[in-house]
């Protein structure tokens, strides 16, 4: 498939995904790179990938009440949460794709989840309303879990090191947590650039982890 194609297939359903209200009017060029280059450099398998991580995402905001994504992402969420993976594979890693894919999904959930706990505890401040940005609960925590681990039968469809890509995905989804301390101490520090740095170490570490247990 030609890259203008997949493009083209992603556009479209980026579209979609705008009408459903899954994304913020406007953010469907964003989709088209995270979603068309996948599909370009991997093919059908590594397209619905992202498009379970999109999916999930979506799911858990809209049984969230409270979730400030709830009436879809905008474009640079869409970039700092999905580009680092899609480039990942493009430069032919799907070890890095998928661990930061998981590490997006472990973090997406656990924010979701998280938030409807009774309480949570924050490095900084300690005993905090949940929901409170960087804070760690309970049910957060198993459902950071349970995101990466989703993503162990996609490693096996696309042959990367599954315990790799599991690992990726809870380091960079913990580091999440901690980078996100960032943003309340520094004014230019966003979620943005706390999703885009964690999707990033996720990946990393699980190609680490790969090469350094393979050799």
């Amino acid at each position: 498939m030609s890259l203008f194609l997949a493009l083209f297939i992603a556009l479209g359903i980026g579209l979609l995904a705008e009408h459903m209200g899954w994304l913020k009017p406007g953010a469907s060029w964003a989709a088209a790179l995270v979603g068309g280059l996948p599909l370009w450099a991997g093919g059908v398998p590594a397209a619905l990938a992202v498009l379970f991580f999109v999916a999930l995402g979506s799911l858990a905001s809209r049984l969230n009440s409270s979730s400030r994504d709830r009436a879809g992402r905008t474009a640079s969420q869409v970039l700092a949460n999905g580009l680092p993976a899609a480039l990942g594979l493009v430069l032919g890693s799907p070890t890095f794709f998928l661990a930061a894919l998981a590490t997006a999904t472990a973090d997406t959930l656990a924010t979701e989840l998280g938030s409807r706990s009774p309480r949570a505890w924050h490095l900084l401040k300690g005993p905090v309303e949940s929901g409170t940005n960087a804070a760690i609960s309970g049910p957060g925590t198993l459902a950071l879990l349970a995101g990466a681990l989703l993503f162990a039968p996609w490693a096996a469809w696309l042959e990367a090191p599954v315990w790799a890509v599991v690992l990726g995905g809870l380091t960079g989804a913990l580091a999440d947590t901690l980078l996100g301390l960032g943003e309340d101490q520094i004014s230019w520090w966003s979620n943005d650039l706390t999703n885009l740095l964690a999707t990033t170490l996720g990946g990393l570490v699980a190609v680490w982890l790969a090469g350094a247990f393979a050799a």
